[in-house]
């Protein structure tokens, strides 16, 4: 292959990394706009918004971990925990203190499971897939037998956060783009989001500059678990009542989003605003999946197939470069 062509063929992997999941949200929303008139209501793409909003938060918690070449897939498992005891605290007719905790013991949950998470990862050594998947069984074996049957009728002031609007855009909405916002600011002008891609690009050459390696994989831990936190107070007030089946399969959503977001599972490379791209592509497929009347178990082949072809396609693009 002359020099030429190499050059033409990393061009064209470029524009497909920096561009292609555009296209690719654009193509499923004429899809479906086509297959399903109702699809394209004002009122479906507030739904689609909504339905985004917490896969959304997780998902951006989720990217710091993928970027140091890390995961954590206990995300679903540690949202029902947090929402669950913050609907402990936010039942009718409970006194401002409650509530004020009900707003708060999320987060701090949220974190301590970050904590817990990236202690083990950063300090043993331990492979974060392994560490995960046990903490994901532990936190839903921990949130059924502590209370398995549901919380309903909670305060109507907390349930405001999660099922209010502001002008024409929901609330929820509003805190996922806030947190995205401080998430870019972190990630993109701040010496700690250097740190975080530096030790996913290469770890070794982290360390040999002097970075706290240990430190980072530990923070980024405990960003997935604030994310959680904020994404548990903004589920369990949109529901308006918490169940220990809380956030099943929200942690394979919000992998979803990332890796079809563009971000590497090897590390070093992804962006929070195509992360966003990423949960709209997933909450649109669900969506409109939905609207065809397609059953649950196809629409998780679905996007178990999505995640196998981002990770194939992540290989390749990897190669040829």
């Amino acid at each position: 292959m002359t020099e030429k062509k190499i050059q033409d063929w990393r061009k064209i992997i470029v524009a497909l990394r920096e561009y292609g999941i555009y296209f690719a949200l654009a193509a499923v929303v004429i899809a479906f706009s086509i297959l399903s008139p109702e699809f394209r209501t004002p009122e479906n793409i507030l739904l689609i918004l909504l339905q985004v909003s917490v896969i959304g938060i997780l998902a951006i918690g989720e990217l710091f971990t993928i970027l140091t070449a890390g995961i954590d897939l206990s995300v679903g498992s540690l949202l029902a925990i947090a929402g669950m005891f913050s609907a402990l605290f936010a039942q009718q007719d409970s006194p401002q203190l409650s509530l004020a905790l009900a707003f708060l013991l999320p987060v701090v949950i949220g974190v301590l499971g970050g904590l817990l998470n990236g202690s083990v990862i950063a300090g043993a050594g331990v492979n974060p897939l392994i560490v995960t998947l046990g903490t994901l069984t532990a936190f839903r074996g921990f949130v059924v037998w502590y209370r398995v049957n549901p919380i309903y009728n909670l305060a109507p002031g907390y349930r405001w956060i999660g099922q209010s609007s502001l002008g024409p855009l929901p609330l929820p909405v509003l805190v996922l783009i806030a947190v995205a916002a401080l998430a870019g600011i972190a990630l993109n002008y701040t010496r700690f989001g250097r740190y975080v891609y530096a030790v996913g690009g290469n770890e070794q050459a982290a360390l040999a500059a002097g970075i706290n390696v240990k430190l980072i994989k530990l923070a980024v831990y405990v960003v997935s678990g604030l994310c959680v936190g904020i994404g548990a107070l903004v589920f369990t007030s949109r529901l308006g009542a918490a169940q220990a089946i809380s956030g099943e399969g929200f942690n394979l959503q919000a992998i979803a989003a990332v890796v079809v977001g563009g971000a590497s599972l090897f590390g070093g490379r992804g962006t929070v605003s195509k992360t966003l791209v990423g949960a709209l592509i997933i909450g649109t497929l669900f969506n409109g999946l939905v609207m065809l009347n397609v059953s649950s178990p196809v629409q998780q082949m679905v996007i178990g197939g999505i995640i196998i072809g981002a990770v194939w396609l992540d290989g390749v693009l990897r190669k040829k470069m």
